[in-house]
């Protein structure tokens, strides 16, 4: 074999780079009967079983915070069936991101139709990575024992675990196809590398640039090679990554988006358009610098990669190089969720930086000869900086309470499933960000965030709510809807254009007042459920009336029972409003222990918020949960305008919010 100069990569070479003279079949084809071959296989298969578990957990336990995983579902479903809408985003399955990989999802949607069918999917395909990585860890010259300290380092660095954890996204299939392109092009094979790159453009439209960056690249790095050998290698994969960007960008996405979701509006601080992004940062250079210092203050997605790899991934820049179109892409918007590493955004960044890695490791003349002891110190060192970067950084706590907790957490599974089980598969419904996933089979589902922003996803269109459902699911305690970091939930407000958006609670309200609802409820969960319409509730005579506004009065308000046991106790509110209403009192049960201690706040939510004007008798069922520990209670009912009292504690510059607080006696709550 042709030797190389001192600091050629091995990467980018035709023929097989051995680790070592007795070694050379081993490290072009590691098999089952390699200890670190199956040692990799087997750290995959932990790191799949513990991640697959925790999602799980987490989707049983309704503790998933956005409409990711169920959108996917909602489209596949619907894909076959021969459908091709989705209500969720109001766009197709190619139109919130142009992702055909998905499809080679739907096989085996059709047989194992679960929501959880694509976690799984998605987490074998990541911790398929951990062989792979081993292989080309060996291929670029590693002995064994170093190259499976690396991969198994692949898998442990945080990122990676919350790539996993984050719900579904077909992005995440990005990390594992880039390792098949890498793999690929160390194996001389043009048909495997092709494989990767077109797999890679179908998981994302922008892949298309990280095609483009890792194509023009090494066109440089490599341009004294023969030019049918670049053209082959990196030229044509620049090229045809360059035409399916263009064909998303001018076809695909107009065609199924049609302006419902602009995700241009996330760069709108540094230009309206594309040409005067580019033209500011020529001669206003300043806004991409103070964007860039924000996100990398406040943010923790590079130094997330960059950290735990001991920042080793700088000794093999150009890897960073090709990553710069997807790192700034998230680094330069201004939705801080897409600087962290908490989410899926990491997916096409954690192999750049991993190969970094092992490439400098590989190729560093000093390494090698310091002896095969150093040269295991240091990928162990490494492996151990990611672990230690996952306990403090990463998810492994989070992974550890899903197994400690799930016991503790199975009544308020039952008790949440046994109200979505009211609702018929075939029927519409609106439903709370943790609910979407779990009631995604079917055509007409809509997410509960949308009706309360009033806006479309990024964008300052007004959001135009479907008509009335067959049923509306709110979850009062629901943090990722009723957050006002989530700016979902909200007081009257302005857009940043001057447009004027109502209050969430007006929003809520006219979308229910256009129909007639029955209610069931069982303590924070309300289900509207369309019903004919009912004859007026006669007020009921139970103490003073208070008058909460002046054209909401509390007539009368009280407890079915002073004891709150497994059946569960009702408190029943008698109400009069005047049209149009203007407060929509949010109520919250505040539960004192007679001997001292915290008062637990259990959240009713908004009263009446279907009722436009006349009497109505509201009944709250209250029912016992683990949170609620027995013992004697002294209770009080408390009004306030929620969501003005929300954005108040985020702002105090804003009004204070006053409280009407009603007594309601002793509860004494036994143990269920």
């Amino acid at each position: 074999m042709a030797r190389h100069p001192p600091g050629h990569v091995p990467l980018l070479v035709s023929g097989p780079v051995p680790a070592d003279k007795t070694s050379r079949v081993t490290t072009r084809y590691p098999s089952a009967g390699n200890p670190g071959f199956t040692a990799a296989i087997l750290t995959g298969l932990i790191f799949f079983a513990a991640c697959t578990w925790a999602s799980y957990a987490r989707w049983a336990n309704f503790e998933y915070r956005s409409f990711d995983l169920a959108f996917y579902v909602q489209a596949l479903w619907q894909f076959i069936h021969g459908r091709f809408a989705g209500s969720i985003l109001e766009v197709p399955l190619l139109g919130n991101h142009v992702e055909p990989i998905v499809f080679l999802l739907a096989p085996v949607f059709f047989v194992f139709r679960h929501p959880i069918t694509l976690v799984v999917v998605q987490n074998a395909a990541l911790a398929a990575m951990a062989p792979m990585a081993f292989c080309i860890g060996r291929r670029l010259g590693l002995n064994a024992k170093a190259a499976f300290l690396l991969a198994a380092a692949l898998l442990f660095t945080p990122a990676t675990a919350y790539i996993a954890l984050h719900e579904f996204h077909p992005e995440a299939f990005a990390a594992p196809c880039l390792l098949v392109v890498i793999w690929g092009r160390l194996q001389n094979s043009v048909r495997l590398h092709w494989l990767g790159i077109v797999a890679l453009l179908a998981c994302k439209e922008n892949m298309a640039l990280l095609i483009v960056a890792y194509g023009t690249v090494h066109l440089f790095l490599e341009r004294r090679r023969p030019g049918p050998e670049i053209r082959s290698w990196y030229l044509w994969p620049a090229l045809v990554a360059t035409v399916w960007f263009l064909l998303c960008a001018k076809a695909i996405t107009p065609a199924l988006n049609s302006g419902s979701i602009d995700y241009l509006a996330l760069y709108d601080r540094l230009g309206h358009s594309p040409g005067e992004i580019l033209l500011n940062a020529v001669i206003e250079p300043r806004r991409i610098f103070n964007a860039l210092v924000e996100s990398l203050r406040h943010g923790n997605l590079f130094w997330g990669l960059l950290l735990p790899f001991l920042g080793l991934p700088l000794l093999r820049p150009r890897w960073i190089l090709i990553g710069a179109p997807i790192l700034l892409q998230h680094l330069l918007s201004w939705r801080s969720s897409e600087w962290q590493i908490y989410f899926h955004y990491a997916a096409p960044l954690v192999p750049l930086f991993w190969i970094a890695v092992v490439e400098g490791l590989s190729t560093n003349k000093q390494l090698g000869r310091i002896g095969s002891r150093f040269s295991i110190a240091i990928p162990a060192l490494l492996l151990s900086a990611c672990i230690g970067a996952q306990l403090v950084l990463g998810p492994a706590a989070a992974i550890g309470t899903s197994f400690t907790q799930w016991r503790a957490g199975k009544p308020e599974r039952i008790r949440k499933t046994a109200l979505l089980e009211q609702i018929t598969p075939a029927a519409s419904v609106v439903a709370p960000l943790p609910y979407l996933s779990h009631l995604a089979t079917r055509e007409k589902i809509y997410s509960l965030h949308f009706i309360l922003k009033g806006l479309k996803t990024l964008s300052r269109s007004r959001y135009e709510p479907p008509p009335p459902t067959d049923f509306v699911l709110i979850d009062y305690d629901d943090t990722a809807t009723f957050d006002p970091a989530a700016g979902y939930y909200h007081p009257a407000m302005k857009t940043v254009d001057g447009a004027l958006i109502a209050s969430s609670d007006r929003l809520l309200h006219d979308f229910l007042k256009r129909a007639s609802w029955t209610t069931t409820s069982s303590n924070e969960l309300t289900l509207f459920r369309q019903a004919p319409p009912e004859q007026p509730a006669i007020a009921q005579d139970a103490g003073k009336p208070v008058a909460i506004d002046s054209r909401t009065t509390l007539q009368g308000i009280e407890k079915t029972n002073d004891v709150l046991a497994a059946p569960g106790l009702d408190i029943v509110m008698s109400w009069t409003f005047e049209e149009p209403r203007e407060l929509f009192p949010w109520m919250r049960l505040t539960l004192t222990p007679k001997d001292g201690g915290m008062p637990i706040i259990i959240s009713h939510g908004l009263c009446s918020p279907e009722v436009a004007k006349g009497a109505d008798l509201e009944s709250w069922h209250l029912v016992p949960t683990p949170r609620l520990p027995a013992g004697d209670y002294i209770a009080e009912a408390v009004f306030l305008d929620y969501a003005k009292a929300l954005w108040h504690e985020q702002n105090p510059d804003l009004p204070l919010v006053n409280s009407i607080r009603v007594p309601l006696g002793q509860i004494k709550v036994v143990a269920p």
